[in-house]
């Protein structure tokens, strides 16, 4: 909070010719002896505020006057009194004070992490009900980052990712990784066959594509899986009467539960309490689910902390494989 940028010092006096020019080596402390001069109206109490000696604090505002080209406070009897140049740069030299002011506490709340935003974006095809307990656990550990959620597809996500709107995302890459992104899986989940209430095929431990051969099917139109159910459904000779279309996930449930038809669904996102789900065995669908954040950009305090947190907790949660001998 030293040097005054060249933008702020050319917008200071707006057409105030040569004293424009001559500010090229303004300081935020002559701004604040200045400053305090003005609501003082005394060199002797502005020192005093500015915990300086009286000598320093005239110099600095004499060096000001020199770099702005003219007198800005005159000493009188009844107090010190700001001259015709003092008056029209107060205004801009005090919002120029309250602007450093609010940077720095930004600054500082980035720091200690108060208030600080983290915008972290979610595939749209991602369940909030294993992930709820991970950010309820993040937010336990720092209260201070404010967490806001944007949910998208796939594509969308790494759009925002690219161009730093949104600061981490959790998705589904598959094999389709960007060069420029930095991937830790979280965890793994199966593809589920969602079944309405009463559904015949519910009796059933597990359940194979030729099993769902004819039956009203519901086609989530933004699930990242969609081609490869669709390619081995061709491949098997399996036909899937698509009896609705939508991209809404929230949607594609309240028709299974209204008895419309089935859907393929992953593990965790589903929310219903009435339909069944029974694992799809052949084939055995799996993806994983992961965070991704950008390489190209070193992560903000608040970031690795959540990227730390997350991973931490997903490692805890994780199955351990007994050894084999």
């Amino acid at each position: 909070m030293d040097a005054i940028a060249a933008s702020d010092r050319a917008a200071l006096l707006g057409a105030g010719g040569v004293a424009g020019r001559r500010c090229a080596a303004m300081e935020m402390h002559q701004v604040r002896y200045f400053l305090a001069v003005t609501e003082t109206r005394s060199f002797t109490r502005a020192a005093e505020r500015c915990a300086v000696s009286q000598p320093a604090l005239t110099a600095a505002i004499k060096k000001l006057e020199e770099e702005l080209g003219g007198p800005l406070v005159l000493r009188e009897r009844g107090g010190a009194k700001l001259t015709a140049l003092g008056q029209r740069v107060l205004p801009r030299l005090q919002r120029l004070r309250d602007e450093m002011q609010a940077v720095q506490v930004i600054a500082d709340n980035h720091r200690r992490l108060k208030q600080v935003p983290l915008r972290v974006g979610i595939l749209c095809t991602i369940g909030p009900a294993r992930l709820a307990g991970s950010l309820a656990a993040f937010r336990a550990e720092a209260p201070g980052v404010e967490l806001e959620i944007a949910v998208a597809v796939q594509g969308e996500l790494l759009r925002r990712l690219e161009e730093a709107e949104v600061d981490v995302i959790v998705s589904n890459l598959g094999d389709a990784v960007p060069d420029w992104c930095v991937v830790a899986p979280l965890y793994e989940e199966r593809y589920v066959v969602v079944l309405p209430p009463g559904h015949h095929l519910a009796a059933r431990e597990g359940l194979r594509l030729e099993d769902l051969d004819g039956e009203p099917y519901l086609d989530r139109l933004a699930c990242e899986m969609r081609e490869q159910v669709t390619g081995v459904c061709a491949a098997r000779r399996v036909d899937l009467y698509a009896a609705y279309r939508t991209d809404r996930e929230d949607w594609v449930q309240s028709l299974v539960q209204a008895g419309l038809g089935f859907a393929f669904m992953p593990e965790h996102s589903v929310l219903l309490t009435g339909a069944s789900q029974r694992p799809l065995v052949d084939p055995a669908l799996r993806r994983t689910v992961a965070l991704v954040r950008s390489g190209d950009r070193t992560p903000a305090p608040g970031l690795q902390l959540f990227w730390d947190a997350l991973l931490s907790r997903a490692a805890r949660a994780r199955p351990v494989t007994p050894s084999r001998r």
